[in-house]
């Protein structure tokens, strides 16, 4: 029995992403920031990936750079970014 392997890229830009799928990636982790270790990106570019995009789109959600100890105040942040994610039709999210 073969076991076939998920190809996932983690995309810095919408560019990267599309990239990617047009690289044969199975799926992309959208995020921005990648010199601070990543953040959440953009509504507008989790939107337009969503849009261009025929793979699975996983965004990663994390207000800030730093440690990961949220505040109730990030927290809210975070729900409403998953909230947002989901309502685009993304296909998960990465914490």
């Amino acid at each position: 029995m073969s076991t076939r392997l998920t190809l996932e890229i983690a995309s810095n830009s919408l560019a990267s992403a599309l990239a990617a799928q047009a690289g044969g990636a199975d799926r992309i982790e959208l995020f921005d920031n990648l010199a601070e270790g990543g953040t959440t990106p953009s509504f507008a570019s989790i939107a337009m990936a969503r849009e261009r995009l025929s793979i699975p789109l996983f965004v990663l959600v994390r207000p800030r750079p730093g440690d990961f100890h949220y505040d109730a105040l990030e927290t809210e942040l975070m729900l409403r970014d998953i909230a947002q994610c989901r309502a685009l039709g993304c296909d998960g999210v990465v914490i």
